[in-house]
């Protein structure tokens, strides 16, 4: 029976899941969001839609080769004062890969990856 209920959670958890593309190119803001989506959704195996929308630094506040961006989770039961900020990212226009970003010594972290 164990077996059956994990089972089930397990197909459903992949139900609203995207298989993840590899990495391309990524040349505008909008594609940056959703390649840091999901890669992070990926990472933490939750449903991307558990991501409201991205904050993306203008072109002259990030380095040339990188979109940056603060990703934001939605909170409908906050019910008080609260942060949405899941962290902040980079991603790489070149390649579309992703990576952590220090904001406040403002430089590039870690490569994200979606299954470590």
């Amino acid at each position: 029976m164990f077996s059956a209920i994990a089972a089930s959670v397990f197909a459903a958890s992949m139900a609203t899941s995207a298989p993840l593309a590899a990495p391309t190119p990524v040349q505008s803001d909008e594609a940056a969001c959703e390649r840091v989506k999901a890669v992070v959704s990926a990472r933490g195996k939750f449903d991307r839609r558990e991501i409201a929308f991205c904050d993306v630094l203008q072109r002259t506040d990030s380095p040339t080769d990188y979109y940056v961006l603060a990703l934001h989770g939605s909170r409908p039961d906050c019910g008080g004062i609260c942060s949405t900020n899941m962290g902040w990212f980079a991603v790489e226009r070149a390649s579309g890969r992703v990576f952590e970003w220090n904001m406040a010594e403002e430089h590039l972290g870690e490569a994200v990856v979606a299954f470590p």
